[in-house]
């Protein structure tokens, strides 16, 4: 929709003042700078679609503002708008994919650290000494324990909603009870 001169002012300082009718008028003859601003950005982490939402949300802030922001030229005004809230995503994306690769790697030093302690000690590691390991804050250690903890009680329960009861068959030997050390030590003489 292409809006003349006159109106495109009127409805701007309609909006300005609340007018929904107005700014709808104004966010639907402008959402081609939005879909242009999602392709050039679409390939730097977050979808077309979320950019374009992100962006109808910057053209719709700038539609609201523009009256009081006494900017001289709405369309430079709003497309820099839309530019900021697109390109904020798109940095909240990238610093959530940093955080998520950096926890994923905390949580295999964390595994790694926890096994060779086991190894070496012939029991499972205590907080102090996890940290100690790893060389880490206590505090660190414990909420990664924690995340490790959690991560491995969900996929527990995931692989087991998997499984048939039917499926699964608990065989017991013919001497009783499995011994705690799987009857290594009776094998072995």
């Amino acid at each position: 929709m292409v809006l003349g001169a006159e109106e495109h002012r009127r409805l701007l300082e309609a909006a300005g003042h609340g007018d929904e009718e107005a700014r709808n008028r104004l966010t639907r003859a402008h959402l081609d700078w939005v879909v242009s601003a999602a392709e050039e950005r679409s390939d730097q982490g977050l979808s077309q679609g979320d950019l374009f939402q992100e962006g109808t949300i910057g053209l719709l802030e700038a539609i609201s503002s523009f009256h009081a922001s006494g900017a001289p030229d709405f369309e430079r005004f709003a497309r820099r708008q839309v530019a900021l809230r697109m390109d904020r995503a798109l940095s909240e994306e990238r610093r959530q994919v940093r955080d998520s690769e950096m926890l994923v790697r905390a949580a295999g030093e964390y595994d790694e650290a926890e096994i060779g302690l086991r190894r070496e000690l012939g029991r499972p590691g205590s907080d102090v000494e996890m940290a100690a390991r790893l060389e880490w804050s206590l505090q660190r250690t414990v909420a990664i324990r924690e995340l490790v903890t959690e991560a491995r009680r969900r996929y527990d329960q995931d692989l087991l909603q998997y499984l048939e009861e039917e499926d699964v068959e608990v065989v017991a030997p013919e001497d009783g009870p499995v011994p705690p050390d799987g009857g290594r030590a009776s094998a072995d003489g």
